[in-house]
């Protein structure tokens, strides 16, 4: 992931945010596919992709794991990624070339000026998994992801939840982190025309476990909705 100011002229200029993996997107995009975490993951989001019909965009898509699983369930349907790192692009698309993925592509871009492949009005759901908090100018983003988005579409967000004692440390301590202020990005969100529809949280496991017995999931669905408890925040949002 790579944190974006504007630049000159409207451009916006990298600079390196969390990258210990940006040189490889091979052992960034291992991380990201197993576990637990990661199973919850991909649920959450193939339950809204069954709910709304169109094309799919997701923001700072990385090396592509869940936007490449979701297309596979939904060969019928077009989705997108776009991610600032060109290298993670170029594994993302190899990666679905040798799965025989004909219906998702990835675009090199960023938040604050989505690439010309995603037209105006174009976009009936847009993801966001983690990329939110990385982001300098949201007002930006979330006026460019609305001039994309068709009328009515959906955009499901989650990020980490800084009321959770651990993520807020982690999010502070790491160098190129920061937390994810959700009240206020709804708020933004709201004058470039998102309304929120629900709040949702997730997770009470850590990343690294690959799996939990049965009682022990259902004693998580009972407690991630306990704010200090929970890992991410979910947001669910439709433009207005």
């Amino acid at each position: 992931m790579r944190l974006h100011r504007p630049g000159r002229g409207g451009a916006h200029s990298a600079a390196p945010c969390n990258a210990g993996f940006d040189d490889r997107p091979a052992t960034y995009d291992e991380l990201r596919a197993d576990g637990h975490m990661a199973r919850r993951r991909t649920e959450s989001f193939a339950r809204v992709v069954q709910e709304t019909p169109g094309t799919v965009l997701e923001l700072g898509s990385g090396t592509g794991t869940l936007l490449r699983r979701l297309a596979a369930g939904q060969p019928d349907r077009t989705f997108v990624g776009v991610e600032p790192l060109a290298n993670y692009v170029e594994f993302a698309n190899a990666r679905a070339r040798a799965a025989g993925s004909t219906n998702v592509r990835f675009e090199v871009g960023v938040g604050e000026a989505l690439p010309a492949a995603v037209e105006t009005g174009s976009v009936d759901l847009v993801i966001s998994v983690d990329a939110l908090h990385h982001v300098t100018d949201v007002d930006q983003v979330v006026s460019e992801v609305a001039r994309v988005a068709a009328p009515g579409a959906r955009w499901r967000a989650m990020e980490p939840n800084r009321l959770h004692p651990y993520v807020l440390a982690y999010h502070v301590l790491t160098p190129g982190e920061r937390t994810f202020p959700a009240r206020d990005f709804v708020r933004r969100a709201a004058r470039a025309g998102w309304r929120l529809t629900r709040r949702e949280r997730l997770f009470t496991y850590p990343s690294g476990v690959a799996s939990v017995p049965p009682w022990a999931a259902r004693l998580e669905r009972r407690l991630e909705w306990i704010p200090p408890v929970s890992g991410a925040v979910v947001l669910d949002l439709v433009k207005t």
